[in-house]
């Protein structure tokens, strides 16, 4: 039976992270139904807002609004006394704290998770950096570009005998902010073992890694390299993108021999099961330079339409190469609702769909992302309890920022 709330309705997050790792994982946390209240400085507020094109307007970028969609919005002056004092009444009626600062910035501003569990016992405190809180890079900046960079990642990734290439995703922010979730749920889960508050550190360095995890064994423990194979794949042959005779291309996956053995009849080679340059994966692996290039020119001969049509019949794991405004238009993400709206019936904002279901509870419906301050009078009063005299005084004073006042310094 479904459920109409889902799964972390009644948690409360404070979240404290800008630009993409952090803001990625309090977005799941909103998405699984967690009440977020994110904290911007008043002014310019989370740099992700400039990130991109303006979508819902000068502050809101299409990069900041696929990050942020289902939460609360308060805008905080941590650098005065009494916007400190705020953050630290929201910490204590919170469930979980979200921050992407450098390492010792939250502890200077008397934000840390010593000071939080102190008065917050049982505090569940994630923090995600770029290289950690120690080692010698733990004070330099980096962003999503850099982590590919020196995790190794970009040195894997690019054309044969090419340059070092990017992924096109920010996968070193969206990775990290990935495993700062697992470790989050998983904390929530342990809850009552801790009641003194758990301490959680992601870094992106260790992250991306982790995501290469495939070639660690040999890499290390072999001490081999990982070439840059472009389309194609440094473990397993053939796992690669084929061009066809109409200038498209054809992803093929024979990950298994008996996706190989049904390539070979598909592709009317089917001497090549018993070959002995070609029996099992290591053996092509050994012989990549002769087979690869006689496949790339087996596929010459026919259309990208005619090969996918094949290669279904015979059961091979196969799909057309499609750019990302086709992917999301397809049949299947159509059937998946992969991208949904937010927004108004007349002025819908299209982002990607949390990705997880269950027969539990219902996908997640969004609301718009906040402005800076959206709901910094509600979040005084309501969760706070603070009375309108208060409330007065920290808005004039500076230390709470309200939209009106986000808008004016636009």
């Amino acid at each position: 039976m479904t459920s109409t709330q889902r799964p972390l309705a009644g948690i409360r997050v404070l979240d404290f992270t800008h630009a993409a790792a952090g803001p990625f994982a309090t977005v799941m946390l909103a998405d699984l139904g967690a009440e977020v209240i994110k904290v911007e400085k008043p002014g310019r507020g989370d740099g992700s807002r400039f990130m991109g094109k303006p979508m819902l307007g000068p502050r809101e970028s299409d990069y900041y609004v696929s990050l942020n969609r289902n939460k609360r919005d308060i805008a905080i002056d941590l650098g005065t006394d009494e916007g400190k004092q705020v953050a630290l009444e929201l910490a204590e009626v919170s469930d979980i704290i979200v921050q992407n600062f450098r390492p010792g910035v939250m502890d200077r501003l008397g934000l840390g998770f010593d000071e939080i569990s102190r008065r917050r016992p049982g505090i569940i405190y994630c923090s995600l950096s770029a290289f950690g809180s120690s080692g010698p890079l733990r004070d330099r900046p980096a962003n999503d570009i850099i982590m590919q960079a020196v995790s190794g990642l970009m040195g894997i990734t690019g054309e044969v005998g090419g340059g070092p290439v990017r992924v096109g995703a920010p996968i070193a922010d969206f990775g990290t902010g990935l495993f700062g979730t697992v470790g989050i749920l998983s904390a929530l889960y342990a809850r009552d073992q801790h009641p003194e508050g758990q301490h959680i550190e992601v870094a992106m360095l260790d992250s991306v890694i982790a995501l290469m995890s495939n070639y660690i064994p040999s890499v290390v423990g072999l001490g081999e390299t990982v070439p840059r194979c472009g389309r194609t794949h440094a473990q397993i042959v053939p796992y690669q993108a084929f061009e066809c005779s109409d200038g498209a291309y054809v992803m093929v996956g024979a990950f298994t021999n008996g996706f190989w053995r049904r390539l070979c009849e598909a592709i009317a080679h089917p001497e090549w099961i018993s070959d002995d340059r070609f029996v099992d994966n290591a053996d092509r692996l050994e012989n990549r330079g002769v087979l690869v290039p006689m496949i790339e020119e087996i596929f010459r001969t026919r259309t990208r339409e005619e090969w996918l049509e094949v290669l279904e019949q015979a059961d091979v794991p196969a799909s057309p190469v499609l750019e990302l405004h086709e992917a999301v238009q397809s049949p299947q993400a159509q059937f998946n609702q992969v991208i949904h709206n937010v927004g108004t019936d007349e002025a819908p904002l299209p982002t990607a769909r949390f990705p997880v279901r269950s027969t539990s509870w219902p996908l997640a419906e969004s609301k718009l992302p906040p402005r800076i301050g959206q709901d910094s009078v509600d979040i005084l009063d309501i969760v706070l309890g603070k009375d309108p005299q208060s409330i007065d005084e920290l808005v004039k004073s500076g230390a709470v920022g309200v939209a009106e006042q986000a808008a004016a310094t636009s």
